[in-house]
């Protein structure tokens, strides 16, 4: 309040200073509330003394493209001053808050006549070295809060900073404790399926532990010894028979020669039909020995064929719980999302063997992604489709491309989601298993969120129109 009357005081002074020099002329001039007295970058031809109002200092932002205010004047501060003495462009646009009046001096009428009379210039000069240095107070002031702001902000950044770490290393440690937490559910699974190779490994071992001594001690001609190398790449070559084709397949045998006593009719039911061919046309069915000896040669084979099936599956399961277990490594990488869900139908292998799985992946591009973060939003979606449909049930998973996104859909055929429920699935700690057998933190969901959010891409859950909840994963192909 002091301040703007001193002002004033001082206007009115001006002002009358102003009148005693008839010559000077000074126009009276109003302004409404948003008119512009200077414009950025535009010519100055006049200096305009403030008697009343308050009218704002505008900076136009190259960045933005808006004004910014950078200063407030009042009653008895000048306007123009600046672009007055350099006879420059306005550097600032002075735009009216208030309804504002000033008054208006030509600038060459007024540097005249203040160069040829000393008492004006001299009360002239005051208002100048006044208003100067009204305006430099103001500048160290600005100064001294723009650093007091820097200094806060700072000091916030490195707050937000600390925060934000605390933050990724939170959500880091609430992934790992999803993953362990899955990895106990799935170890039982997963100690079946490197079991099963291992038996085979370990029956196959026994098998030539027996065969081979007693084929080395064969003295075989020539056209022996090409029939038994035949007889040993048949059992190597030789595909799965199932239970059912085996037991026909010995029907058929028995039926043709009921001589044969049905431990031989079983061993001979392992061949195709060329091989038995082969033996019954060059050996016949008379020599039970010399048979057994070339049954030797082809299960030698098969043995052969399982070790290396087994081993196989066992490489292949050590390789997905290698690519499974990259959960931590923060690395983006091109890769083919497909592959990833592989390496996890194969770490659930043991429980999705329950069910139908109806897997259809069409083609897509390389994507860039985190592999390991990404095979954990598999399996959360493929449990939770385990645990809501029953044994038997069909568990389907596509895949196709979209333009610029990969979409994947998991379908179950359970019950579908509530209507209720498809607002909190996605919140952390909800969950609606309750039993001992399934139990879960409600991670799950809220996790999976978050991981493909964090690739610029969406998680919706919906329920089929067969039935079933439908869980549709979008990814985009560019790294976010």
């Amino acid at each position: 309040m002091n301040e703007d009357h001193n002002s004033e005081l001082e206007a009115a002074k001006i002002s009358n200073l102003m009148t005693r020099f008839k010559g000077l002329h000074p126009d009276t001039v109003s302004f409404e509330p948003g008119d512009s007295i200077l414009i950025e970058g535009n010519a100055n031809s006049y200096v305009y003394v403030i008697v009343s109002g308050r009218v704002d200092m505008l900076k136009l932002s190259k960045e933005t493209s808006q004004h910014m205010q950078i200063d407030s004047f009042g009653a008895g501060d000048l306007i123009g001053l600046t672009s007055f003495w350099t006879k420059q462009p306005s550097f600032l646009q002075s735009k009216a808050r208030t309804v504002v009046t000033c008054l208006r001096f030509n600038a060459t009428d007024f540097e005249k006549l203040v160069n040829a009379d000393a008492v004006l210039r001299e009360a002239i000069h005051q208002l100048f070295i006044s208003n100067l240095s009204a305006r430099y107070r103001r500048m160290i002031s600005l100064n001294v809060e723009v650093a007091e702001l820097s200094e806060r902000l700072e000091h916030e950044h490195q707050q937000l900073k600390q925060a934000m770490s605390e933050l990724q290393q939170t959500r880091n440690r609430l992934i790992h404790q999803e993953k362990l937490a899955t990895l106990g559910q799935l170890i039982a699974g997963i100690a079946h399926e490197i079991n099963n190779p291992c038996a085979a490994l370990t029956h196959s071992v026994e098998c030539l532990s027996k065969s081979v001594p007693s084929l080395l001690e064969l003295d075989s001609t020539q056209e022996n010894f090409e029939l038994e190398a035949q007889l040993l790449q048949a059992g190597i070559d030789c595909p799965y028979w199932s239970a059912e084709e085996t037991r026909n397949r010995m029907d058929q045998i028995a039926k043709a020669n009921p001589d044969l006593k049905r431990s031989l009719v079983r061993r001979l039911s392992q061949l195709n039909k060329e091989t038995f061919a082969q033996i019954e046309s060059k050996v016949g069915l008379k020599n039970p020995n010399r048979i057994n000896q070339l049954l030797d040669c082809f299960e030698i084979g098969t043995a052969l064929r399982s070790t290396r099936i087994a081993s196989s599956r066992i490489q292949a399961l050590v390789v997905s719980l290698k690519n499974y277990g990259k959960q931590d490594q923060e690395e983006w990488q091109l890769l083919d999302l497909r592959d990833g869900l592989r390496d996890t139908l194969t770490i659930l292998n043991n429980r999705l063997r329950q069910y139908t799985l109806d897997l259809k992946l069409d083609p897509i591009e390389p994507t860039y992604c985190i592999g390991g973060e990404l095979n954990q939003v598999w399996t959360n979606l493929l449990v939770n489709a385990c645990q809501a449909t029953p044994k038997g049930g069909t568990v389907a998973i596509t895949s196709h491309q979209d333009g610029t996104h990969i979409i994947f859909t998991i379908t179950d055929s359970g019950p579908g989601i509530s209507p209720e429920l498809f607002d909190k699935i996605f919140e952390a700690n909800f969950t609606t298993k309750k039993t001992k057998s399934d139990f879960g933190l409600g991670l799950g969901l809220a996790i999976s969120k978050e991981i493909i959010e964090k690739h610029g891409g969406s998680i919706l859950a919906s329920n089929a129109p067969e039935g079933g909840a439908r869980f549709t994963v979008r990814i985009p192909v560019e790294k976010p």
